[in-house]
């Protein structure tokens, strides 16, 4: 669009009024003041001092009309043009066209304030005090001791422990193994206070074999067999400190898998399935769901599984020379009450080591059984020397 001149009108040139700039008159140039004259009105007619009466006259109401000069008439009309060009400019702006929505002034939109300069205004909701926690009070020591036992067999093998704590008012412990059928002690024992001090005392080993053949009569008139029960009593100081309280445990034996090893001489053929000259090891009772393991104590984690390691001279046997058999074997059940006999067939799991040629006939063979205890929770391990001979010695 091409620029006219009634949008941005150009510049006037008019020339100037000779007496408009006319060369200044001789008094208005420059001469120093006279000092005597300091105070005193200036020398030359250019300026005349207004009349007094008149010195607070507005504009146009003194003395005779004033009449603009003629630049200024100019400068005036130079201004019109200006305020008229921006009149046409917003009024062609505000005018909707067909390509254009009009352009309307939007409401004022608050301006945002920062986060951090709007006050917080206070909660209605009243303030939780804070509660201190509640100091735990200091539970108060008992004197009363605290007793545990183990007792469990393996078949006619009886083992015992007794484990205190807590014994600072202990006085006296006394341990008592009795059989329940013949009513008749087996086993009593005071514990000294070494052996108090130590915190662990374990029982000899009690058969109930052993006892049986003391009392062989007694219970064959009666067809029975041993039965074992142990009994912790501990005094102790009581709470007021003016005298003793008992405490008493009495429990029965819980009942383990026991293992054993044994040599089948060259001259002896009395099994159907142990071979002659071999060593084997079989549980003390009827059971063919063991399994065996060669010298692996770390597999060992229920009750049928078991470890097995033979050795002689520092030389252990390889797993592949150990075998597994079931043995069966075929008897009557009798009871004791009736009289009844009852046939029965049973299998039992055996490992079976034929003595390998590095191994003498005769000489001295190291044996470790390592089984899981279910009444405990633990490893039990069984190692020790066991001498055998090639043949049979009938004369010792």
């Amino acid at each position: 669009m091409a620029k006219m001149d009634n949008e941005f009108p150009v510049r006037e040139e008019y020339p100037l009024d000779a007496e408009e700039f006319s060369a200044p008159c001789e008094e208005a140039e420059f001469r120093p003041p006279d000092p005597a004259l300091e105070d005193s009105r200036p020398v030359g007619t250019d300026y005349e001092m207004p009349d007094s009466s008149l010195e607070f006259t507005p504009p146009g109401l003194g003395g005779g009309a004033v009449l603009p000069s003629r630049r200024r008439r100019h400068r005036w009309k130079r201004l019109l043009l200006v305020a008229a060009g921006c009149l046409l400019l917003t009024a062609a702006w505000l005018i909707p066209s067909a390509d254009h929505e009009p352009l309307l002034p939007g409401p004022l939109l608050p301006s945002s304030v920062p986060a951090a300069s709007i006050a917080p205004q206070p909660s209605s909701e009243p303030v939780p005090e804070l509660t201190p926690e509640p100091t735990a009070e200091p539970v108060p020591i008992s004197n009363v001791p605290v007793i545990t036992t183990d007792f469990f067999c393996f078949s006619h093998e009886h083992h015992a422990r007794v484990r205190m704590d807590n014994i600072g008012s202990l006085h006296s412990v006394q341990v008592t193994v009795r059989d329940k059928v013949l009513d008749k002690q087996v086993y009593d024992h005071s514990l000294t206070d070494d052996e108090i001090a130590s915190g662990v005392f374990e029982l000899p080993v009690l058969s109930t074999g052993d006892f049986y053949m003391e009392n062989m009569q007694a219970y064959d008139e009666i067809s029975a067999w041993p039965e074992f029960e142990m009994t912790v009593s501990a005094r102790y100081e009581n709470e007021t400190g003016d005298g003793e309280d008992t405490l008493t445990i009495t429990r029965e034996a819980d009942f383990e898998l026991g293992f054993g090893l044994s040599y089948m001489r060259s001259d002896s053929n009395w099994s159907e399935v142990i071979p002659s000259d071999s060593f084997y090891i079989q549980p003390w009772e009827e059971i063919d769901e063991l399994h065996y393991v060669i010298n692996d104590p770390e597999a060992v984690r229920d009750p049928l599984t078991i470890s097995v390691d033979l050795s002689w001279n520092g030389r252990h046997a390889e797993p592949a020379e150990y075998e597994e058999l079931l043995e069966k074997s075929e008897y009557n059940i009798v009871d004791p009450d009736t009289g009844e006999s009852t046939p029965h067939v049973g299998y039992t799991s055996e490992l079976v080591l034929r003595r390998p040629v590095w191994m003498p006939e005769e000489g001295t063979l190291h044996v470790c059984i390592v089984q899981y205890l279910a009444s405990t929770g633990e490893q039990w391990v069984r190692e020790y020397d066991f001498d055998y001979p090639q043949h049979y010695d009938w004369e010792s």
